[in-house]
């Protein structure tokens, strides 16, 4: 008789640019059984001491949780531990939470020897996924809801999932368990406000429309405090990562039909919008625009004061 393969296994790596549902697998993780060390990558923490805290003796089972894994210094020490690593030892589990799109070597060779979960960020246009999470969130609480009902709720909210996951809540606590949410509903509980995405905020910036990117921010700012300078900046050098990368293409002579297929966009898009804006910016100012914006991720991270003026004078900057 054969033996059922254990389903353990010593690594799991979630990684991604959706913050909601990585925060979702920091939850999963806290409320398992194990003894539970949680480390933040961006605490400074280097491979040598993540591994020499993986080595430590333990009686119990444990689990290390490491956030911002992306941002562990050095790897040499990690990947030598990752490779030695007897995946029947279920004496020890590392869950990394990697907040990037691009995974890491170290931790591809971690998921390669465990397995891993890719959260992806939804592209604004693709508002299946934000009806398939709503109806999935619904079946979770207990309560049900149709599809009119969740477009007129992501009218409603947007579709930042916090604030989505939120909602619901409410809505699930009103109408009960096993209840129907229902357009009424919606209505009673749900508070219909100005709608802001950090994407929208860097979008405006790059496109030089400085009045719509400071409506835009202060809109975010007005729903989330100081909790959007940091996904603001973050979504600035994205957007000027990309904008940088177009513009370098565009100086070396390739068409924009090529352009697009090699920066994984539509055609349409990327003709219309994308590189219209690319063409309002040169590959010299990006670069500084970057520089100066990698600073301010740094500022708005630390106990600074005036974050919210910072990112607006930045903001102003490169609308310009």
């Amino acid at each position: 008789m054969a033996l059922k393969e254990s389903s353990f296994r010593p690594f799991v790596v979630a990684f991604g640019g959706e913050d909601f549902f990585l925060d979702r697998d920091i939850e999963r993780t806290l409320q398992g059984k194990r003894v539970l060390l949680r480390l933040d990558g961006e605490s400074g923490l280097t491979d040598e001491q993540l591994v020499g805290f993986c080595e430590r003796y333990s009686e119990l089972p444990r689990m290390i949780l490491v956030d911002n894994a992306q941002a562990v210094q050095g790897d040499k020490a990690l990947r030598a531990f990752i490779e030695a690593k007897d995946i029947t030892d279920t004496s020890l589990a590392i869950t990394a939470i990697v907040r990037s799109e691009k995974l890491p070597e170290v931790w591809s060779l971690a998921l390669s020897k465990g397995k891993g979960f890719e959260r992806r960020k939804p592209k604004p246009w693709e508002t299946d996924a934000y009806t398939d999470f709503v109806r999935l969130e619904a079946t979770r609480l207990r309560v049900a809801i149709n599809g009119e009902v969740s477009a007129m709720l992501l009218q409603y909210v947007g579709s930042d999932f916090y604030r989505l996951a939120n909602e619901l809540r409410k809505l699930a606590l009103y109408v009960g368990q096993a209840g129907t949410i229902t357009k009424d509903h919606i209505s009673l509980v749900t508070t219909r406000t100005p709608q802001a995405e950090p994407y929208q905020v860097a979008e405006a910036v790059l496109a030089k429309d400085p009045r719509l990117a400071m409506n835009l921010f202060s809109v975010l700012y007005m729903n989330s405090g100081e909790d959007s300078n940091i996904p603001v900046v973050r979504a600035l050098m994205k957007q000027i990562e990309k904008t940088a990368i177009i513009r370098s293409l565009i100086d070396r002579g390739v068409i924009d039909a090529d352009i697009a297929v090699l920066m994984g966009m539509k055609a349409w898009p990327f003709k219309n919008v994308a590189a219209p804006t690319a063409r309002k910016h040169d590959l010299k100012s990006l670069v500084g625009h970057m520089g100066r914006l990698c600073k301010l991720d740094a500022d708005v991270k630390g106990p600074m004061r005036s974050k919210r003026t910072l990112v607006e004078l930045a903001i102003l900057a490169i609308a310009q």
